[in-house]
This record gives C-alpha cells, sequence and structure tokens, in this order.
C-alpha cells in the first residue's frame, strides 16, 4: 500500500532501549488511574472490540483490556517491532488471549474496519499531522464508534509547593527537550481541533496530572520520572544549553530530589494531561 505519511513526524525524543521500555512501564502505572477515569467517562466498556494506537510496551491495551472483559476485542499497533515484542511477552504472561499487537504505522496498515472504539495516549504529539493520523484511524472504527485520546501540554510548567528547585529544573529540562525535537507542546488543549479536523464533533474533555507527596510516593516518581527520563534526554539536553552534566549530578540525581521533596514535605505535581473523546457519526 503506499505509504500518505506526512514527512518528518517529530523526533522519539526519548529514545528507545530495554531500560527505557522498563521505565515507560514504571511512567504508565502513575497514569494508568488519570487515563482509566478517561476510557470510562468516554464509554469504553465490556465487550467492546478496540483499537489501541501508539501501543508502545502494551499498557494502554492492557488497560483496555480490562474494561473489554475477555469478551472482548483489544488490538495495539505500534511502528517499533522491538518494544512490541514486549507487549506480546506481557500479554502472554497474563494469559490476555484477547489482546494481540501488530507492528507498523497506522497510516499505512490495513486492519478490520469494524472496531468499536480507537484509543491512544501520546501518541498524536509525535505525529507530524495529528489530524491525519485520527483520520487514518477511524476509518478503521465502526459508525457510532469512539475516538478517546490522552494528550500532554507538554507547555505547561509543573508545580511544587513549597518549590522544590530540583523539581523545577526536571519540569524545565524535559520540557526544553521535547520543544527541540519538534513535538506538539500544547497536543491536549489541541485535541478539540484535531478531532473536528478528523471529522468528528468537538469532543468532551477532561483534565488532571500526576500530584503526590510523602516519601513512599516521592521514591517511586522519583524512580519513574527522575533520573532515568534526564539521562534519555541528556544528549538533547546538553547540546542545546539547558543544563550541564555537572548540574544534573544525574548519578545521585533521584536520592537528592527525594531528600529535598521529604524534607521541604512539597506537593508536586508533573505535566498536565488532557483527554477527548467522540463519537464518529452513523
Amino acid at each position: 500500500m503506499a505509504s500518505n505519511r506526512p514527512p518528518r513526524d517529530p523526533v522519539y525524543v526519548m529514545g528507545r532501549s530495554d531500560d527505557e521500555t522498563r521505565r515507560l512501564q514504571d511512567r504508565a502505572e502513575f497514569f494508568r488511574p488519570l487515563t482509566r477515569h478517561l476510557f470510562e467517562d468516554a464509554g469504553i466498556t465490556t465487550g467492546m472490540k478496540v483499537l489501541d494506537i501508539g501501543s508502545g510496551a502494551g499498557d494502554v491495551a492492557f488497560l483496555v483490556a480490562e474494561l473489554v472483559g475477555p469478551t472482548g476485542v483489544v488490538l495495539g499497533v505500534d511502528q517499533n517491532p522491538e518494544v512490541l515484542r514486549t507487549a506480546d511477552a506481557r500479554a502472554r504472561s497474563g494469559h490476555l488471549d484477547h489482546v494481540s499487537f501488530i507492528a507498523g504505522d497506522i497510516r499505512d496498515l490495513a486492519v478490520d474496519n469494524d472496531f468499536d472504539a480507537v484509543v491512544g495516549r501520546l501518541v498524536l504529539m509525535y505525529s507530524a499531522d495529528p489530524a491525519a493520523t485520527l483520520r487514518a484511524a477511524l476509518q478503521y472504527v465502526r459508525p457510532g464508534g469512539l475516538a478517546a485520546f490522552h494528550e500532554m501540554n507538554l507547555g505547561g510548567l509543573v508545580w511544587s509547593e513549597p518549590p522544590s528547585a530540583l523539581h523545577q529544573l526536571m519540569g524545565h529540562c524535559v520540557r526544553e527537550a521535547f520543544a527541540r525535537s519538534g513535538v506538539e507542546m500544547s497536543m491536549g488543549t489541541r485535541l478539540p481541533e484535531v478531532f473536528v479536523a478528523a471529522g468528528l464533533q468537538p469532543p468532551q474533555l477532561c483534565a488532571d496530572a500526576v500530584i503526590g507527596t510523602g516519601d513512599e510516593w516521592t521514591r517511586r516518581f522519583a524512580a519513574a520520572f527522575g533520573a532515568g527520563i534526564l539521562r534519555s534526554v541528556l544528549p538533547v539536553i546538553v547540546q542545546h544549553g539547558v543544563a550541564s552534566e555537572t548540574e544534573l549530578d544525574l548519578d545521585t540525581f533521584d536520592e537528592r530530589y527525594v531528600d529535598e521533596v521529604v524534607r521541604l514535605g512539597s506537593v508536586v505535581q508533573w505535566i498536565p494531561f488532557v483527554g477527548a473523546w467522540a463519537t464518529k457519526a452513523r
């Protein structure tokens, strides 16, 4: 099939490695309740057949699998066959026979056209033309089916109170690294525009963010988002003068981060999400 893909999608700044795949799974645990609420509000429920685009290691597909149950079907699509090997192994390990994955770009693939819904998390932000990507996915959704997407507003400020300098530094570095890679920094609040351009009605919206405090929560957050995420984007950070390796001192960053946040008693919030859902015309 000839590709109708627009040129030069933004670079996936986090890189591809076994360590990054593991950290994706760790971060997904923080995002899980936010995305679950979105999908439940959108109407993802028992027995549905759902297409998940940009599946990665499979976390969104597995969340959907819980909602649709064993009588439903979940198909995950991702361009990276390596990360799908992890997703397949996790599905087999969890005896999730109703979940499967295929490698490819949804703009090029041909799959069934009777899905009840298409979903995705942090996927449209990596498309040069997110409306075209959503439109391509919608051709596989039956009339009256759903589209539900969860995207970050990467331009939004992270927040800490009392202020934690290391939390703010981490947020600044991540935000700048993504901005330099060319992703859409306001993909969350652009979702209504994208939905309408893809042929849907203006969607319903929700907004939320990962937020927490205390020693146990902060240690888990640092393990998932701290030095690991900074190490993934370090080449971009250093190349563009956002911060130096000495300033970040990644070998001790997580320990220093936890000590500071706990000592201050800070409540910390990460980059905000926007969720959107709409029904395809009958």
